[in-house]
Parts: structure tokens; sequence; C-alpha cells
């Protein structure tokens, strides 16, 4: 009575398989996703030999794969978001035969309204930088570009602290939004500032 019947036996023997399959069906997917990258990965090291690039610096023209800063006395937040949203855009800022020349940065704060009591209510932060392209060795080759960026807040004299933040934050937002800016008209130049004119050939 103890001993296992055939029958029994063919069960076990259909369970194990069963439990076989069901574990190379897990197994399925795995294999498939190695196979697709395998498959793909000669196709994207053959687009980087083809001079494909990932978004970020396809777009950057040839001239501005290097620039350098030079920014005013005191402009340094400024500067380290310039340098970051060159080299987002994979513009190396160690040098180069271009400068991107800062020549001045002016933010002030105004007050757009006021109170019941006279007292201001409301404050917009006016961030004006003026710049220009430079040859390496300083000379201009570039018309001096210049850009106005504004934002307001509300002011509470019950909540000094919270609203110097916001103040603070808003410098920083007014800082990030000018150096984008500006990369984005750099990106847009469609020949190199240090290629002759029409003008220069002519005369040479």
């Amino acid at each position: 009575m103890g001993r296992p019947s055939h029958a029994d036996g063919a069960t076990f023997t259909t369970a194990g398989k069963t439990r076989m399959k069901l574990q190379d069906n897990a197994n399925t997917p795995r294999r498939g996703q190695r196979l697709r990258i395998a498959l793909a990965l000669p196709l994207l090291l053959a687009l980087g030999a083809c001079g494909f690039h990932l978004r970020g610096s396809h777009d950057v023209p040839y001239f501005l794969q290097e620039i350098a800063l030079k920014m005013p006395v005191g402009a340094s937040d400024l500067r380290t978001e310039l340098r970051l949203a060159l080299e987002r855009k994979g513009i190396a800022t160690s040098g180069g035969d271009l400068q991107l020349e800062v020549t001045n940065e002016k933010l002030t704060r105004q007050t757009s309204s006021v109170d019941s009591s006279a007292r201001a209510a409301e404050y917009i932060l006016i961030y004006n930088v003026e710049f220009r392209i430079n040859s390496s060795d300083g000379r201009l080759v570039g018309p001096q570009q210049s850009l106005i960026l504004r934002r307001s807040y509300q002011y509470s004299a019950a909540n000094v602290v919270g609203k110097s933040t916001e103040e603070e934050t808003l410098r920083n937002e007014l800082r990030i939004d000018a150096a984008q800016q500006i990369v984005r008209q750099l990106i847009a130049l469609n020949a190199s500032p240090l290629a002759p004119t029409g003008t220069d050939a002519a005369a040479k």
C-alpha cells in the first residue's frame, strides 16, 4: 500500500515538466531583452561613428565646441549658471577661439503696487544682462546684446523671512533663465563670428 502507483509517478513527472515549462516562460522576456540589447548595440556604435550625437550637443555649431567666459566683478553666480548651461549642451568653457563676455549685470527691485496704508504690497525684480562675443584676444566680433527679465512677488510685512526667501529664489531663477537664453542665442548663430564677411573678403 505504501508504494506509489504508476499513475502517481506519471502525475509527478507531468507536474515536474509543468514547473520547468513555467520557469522557461518566465525567463523568455529576459532572453528577449538581452537579444534586443545585443541587436541595438551595433546600431548605436554605427551611429556614433557617423557623427550622430544624443540630445544636448547635436544642435551646437561646430565653432562653438569650446568658448571662454569673461565676467564682471561680482557676477560669480551668473558665471556658474552660464558654465552649467554651456556644459549641458556639450560646450567646454576652458578656452577656444571665441569668448563670451558679460559686460554688465544689474538686478533692481521696484515697488509695483502699494496697500491701503501706502506700504509696498508687491515688488518686481528687473534683471538686466548685457553680453557680446569676442575673439580669444578680446577683439569684438559680435554686436552687444541685452536681456531684460522680470519677476514679481507679493510682499507682506508680517512674513518678512518667508518673503526674503521667495525673493532669493526668484533671483536664482532669473540668473538661470538668463544663462539659458544666452546659450540659446549662441547656438542660433549660423556662422562663426570669426568668419570673414563679404566686405572683409572684398577688402582683402
